[in-house]
């Protein structure tokens, strides 16, 4: 006896979330686009696989800096991560990044999910049968039910 899982790849949800990233204008010298993510300990590998170097501060938020372009990011009522942008930096830059950013996030994302099913697979004695990764990135495996 088999049993079949896919995993839908999240960074589908990652680029249709950009498109849907509400502009904020926060003064005349900042503004702020809403991200997916809420999860504050993979944002800070996404950002460090990207290459930023993030600063946690004192008021629940992390400053991070790619270049000398510094990035603040802080959590919204509802848990989501805000990033503010200084006027002077292009929105196309600005958007681009977050939608890179998100990316790497959702990639962190799914590759937790997939590592924490085998373990729980593994602990209810099934046997990875087969794995494969789809075209759309999805990963369909395959247990042995003991």
């Amino acid at each position: 006896m088999s049993i079949e899982l896919a995993l839908i790849p999240i960074a589908i949800a990652a680029v249709q979330g950009i498109g849907t990233a509400m502009e904020k204008k926060m003064d005349s010298k900042s503004y702020s686009l809403t991200t997916i993510m809420k999860d504050e300990a993979i944002l800070v590998k996404a950002l460090d696989h990207y290459g930023c170097s993030p600063k946690f501060m004192d008021h629940k938020g992390m400053e991070s800096e790619i270049g000398d372009i510094k990035i603040l990011f802080q959590q919204n009522p509802d848990g989501i991560f805000e990033a503010l942008f200084e006027q002077d930096i292009p929105q196309e830059t600005a958007l681009e990044f977050i939608k890179n950013l998100q990316e790497e996030y959702t990639s962190i994302v799914q590759q937790e999910t997939y590592l924490k099913l085998l373990e729980r697979a593994r602990e209810q004695g099934l046997l990875l049968e087969t794995e494969q990764v789809t075209e759309d990135n999805s990963i369909v495996l395959t247990f042995k039910v003991n």
